[in-house]
């Protein structure tokens, strides 16, 4: 077993609008852009770092643009450096500015102008935000994109810079699964604090606060789901005994690690299947092997049940 999570640093940097549509596109699950101010003042900036399940991307752009944003199945959280921006989703409308720190809608459309961009994104699962708060990750959603106070706000910005100062570093110590885990409890712990939220119970449990162990699992599964994990594996990298990781994730999760590793499989390879090019030679077989799946009739059977269609239909629209 691999003991490093693998830390994948990219940066784009474009004069082409395009270039930086197509971008926009595939890093942020469909979002649209349109250009408003001088083109030929236009520079793209994209610097992205992923830990496991955790990306940091950080954007600067001098121009105006629109965007027209899909329902996000994942929560992103902006910490504007420089911006001057607004977003609407809704009846809900913000402005944005520099020093300010907001929350993205989850799992609804909404629409921003940002102008003079320099922004920090951090984007993360939801199952983690969820389970923390005690709540099913298909109903878990923010009812406000700015936080309740000012203080609040402020530390969920020092969190997400230390965070990112951390992953620049090219010996970064969130590379340990542990360490990682830790980490992003610190920031889940951050965003729930300052961000009001709802949704449905995940189970009539009445404690809903994941114990560390499990946290790490969670943690140690999202980081490495294209490996061939064991219960065993699992176990060791979130120091608890292979009966303990069984009985944890019964109690809090209502699933087996191996289901929860199934469905954070599920997940990756649907991300891939929508944003896969069949003209290109992209193929159901090879994104389901990607990701842990050897025998597509039963990833097929997997998926139709997760999705309500064959992989097929996805890969193809």
């Amino acid at each position: 077993m691999d003991d490093v999570v693998p830390v994948r640093r990219v940066e784009l940097v474009t004069e082409d609008p395009e270039h930086a549509v197509e971008a926009v596109r595939n890093t942020y699950a469909g979002t649209r852009i349109r250009i408003s101010g001088v083109e030929d003042a236009f520079l793209y900036r994209q610097r992205t770092i992923v830990a496991g399940p955790l990306a940091v991307d950080t954007i600067t752009n001098p121009i105006t643009i629109g965007v027209d944003c899909p329902p996000y199945e994942y929560l992103c959280v902006a910490s504007a450096a420089r911006a001057r921006a607004s977003f609407r989703t809704g009846a809900q409308e913000i402005q944005m500015s520099a020093g300010d720190t907001i929350a993205y809608p989850v799992g609804e459309p909404f629409t921003g102008t940002t102008c003079d961009m320099d922004t920090r994104l951090l984007r993360l699962p939801l199952v983690p935000l969820a389970a923390r708060a005690g709540l099913a990750a298909d109903t878990f959603r923010l009812t406000a994109m700015t936080p309740t106070s000012t203080a609040m706000g402020h530390h969920v910005r020092a969190t997400l810079h230390h965070l990112h100062r951390a992953l620049e570093d090219p010996d970064t110590a969130l590379a340990h699964p542990l360490v990682l885990a830790t980490a992003m409890d610190l920031m889940v712990t951050a965003v729930l604090a300052a961000f009001p939220y709802t949704g449905e119970p995940a189970d009539t449990h009445p404690r809903r606060v994941l114990p560390a162990a499990i946290r790490r699992a969670v943690a140690f599964i999202e980081a490495h789901p294209e490996q061939p994990l064991t219960l065993a594996d699992i176990a060791a990298a979130a120091a608890i005994s292979v009966r303990g990781l069984r009985y944890g994730f019964r109690r809090y999760l209502d699933a087996t690690p191996a289901l929860y590793l199934r469905q954070v499989r599920l997940t990756h390879a649907h991300d891939d299947l929508r944003a896969a090019e069949p003209t290109h030679g992209d193929e159901v077989a090879t994104i389901a092997r990607r990701w842990g799946f050897g025998d597509p009739r039963r990833f097929a059977d997997y998926y139709r049940t997760a999705y309500g269609r064959p992989p097929s239909d996805t890969l193809h629209h």
